[in-house]
């Protein structure tokens, strides 16, 4: 009886640490995803300059560059800078994944989002900030889903910044994208001679 005993205990106990120590286990699929966030967020108060690769695409007031900070398992990542008189911001887009089927991209676009909600920000004074929000649940009937994250900071350069985790459907297949973007009202978008100013 006390070898029974004996053994039992001895399972529990293996059973247990592996089941915490799966808690801290990074995701295989996208190995230091959490770093490379921190370093987009990190330089958001920089418009992306010191990510920002070559020229890819020039249109009009819209210059498209490739990051030299890429989110892992990204098709690809691009920053967009701006430059019109109204707004010279800059924005971070990763193209994520791509699937023919519904039931693939949710699964995938669920995963991004836990993986964001535990992505974080370290400030210089060492204080450590948390991208936060709620998830918008994807469903077959609707053409996109966008689950909206903000980093949780007293500090007013984060007051509009965004991180959009989006799931879009196209003619044929289904997209996830993440995008870091600033988002200001319509009414501050729009120039003075549209609102009688």
């Amino acid at each position: 009886m006390k070898k029974i005993s004996t053994l039992m205990v001895a399972v529990m106990a293996i059973v247990t640490a592996h089941a915490q120590l799966s808690l801290f286990k990074k995701d295989p699929a996208n190995p230091g995803f959490g770093k490379a966030v921190e370093q987009i967020l990190g330089d958001f108060p920089y418009n992306y300059k010191h990510l920002t690769g070559d020229l890819v695409l020039q249109e009009g007031e819209l210059s498209q560059f490739a990051s030299t900070v890429n989110l892992p398992g990204a098709q690809s990542c691009v920053i967009a800078h701006y430059h019109s008189g109204l707004d010279t911001t800059a924005s971070y887009q990763g193209f994520m994944y791509k699937a023919e089927e519904f039931e693939d991209a949710a699964k995938e676009y669920r995963r991004l989002f836990t993986q964001l909600k535990g992505c974080k920000l370290r400030m210089v004074d060492g204080s450590v900030y948390f991208l936060d929000g709620d998830y918008e649940a994807p469903a077959e009937e609707k053409d996109f889903s966008i689950s909206m994250l903000k980093i949780q900071t007293a500090d007013d350069r984060y007051k509009l910044f965004k991180v959009e985790l989006e799931m879009l459907y196209r003619i044929d297949h289904f997209v996830v994208n993440i995008n870091f973007i600033t988002r200001k009202k319509d009414e501050d978008e729009r120039p003075d001679w549209w609102t009688g100013k």
